[in-house]
């Protein structure tokens, strides 16, 4: 007989937060952010939450999970070589990026990250 923890199965709500890059974060260029909705809600509300929450959603059926890198540093738009290779694909680019990626998972995430340059500096 399987002893199933129950908790897997629970579809309690998680707090929403706003992350707070910090100064090490910004020196990086860059911060993870962590998402869940409810994997039987197509357009359902999308939960932006820290990454210990993210860890204690791995094992639930009914959450679809995605995490994606937002940059917040660097220059804004592409910087080309002297040869015309791409240097830095841009803070702009980058993050439109994330999400594009983002989006397969979780369709509607463009909705919640509409400002491309939110934290940016």
């Amino acid at each position: 007989m399987y002893k199933v923890s129950s908790n897997i199965f629970d579809l309690n709500t998680p707090q929403t937060i706003v992350p707070s890059p910090t100064s090490s974060d910004y020196e990086l260029g860059f911060i993870m952010r962590y998402f869940v909705r409810r994997a039987n809600d197509l357009n359902g509300f999308i939960y932006e939450i820290d990454e210990s929450i993210f860890e204690s959603y791995k094992d639930k059926p009914f959450w679809l999970m995605a995490k994606l890198k937002w940059r917040i540093t660097g220059p804004l738009d592409i910087v080309y070589k002297s040869n015309g290779d791409i240097d830095d694909r841009g803070v702009v680019n980058s993050n439109k990026t994330s999400i594009m990626y983002t989006s397969k998972v979780l369709p509607n995430i463009s909705l919640y990250l509409p400002n491309i340059l939110q934290f940016y500096k």
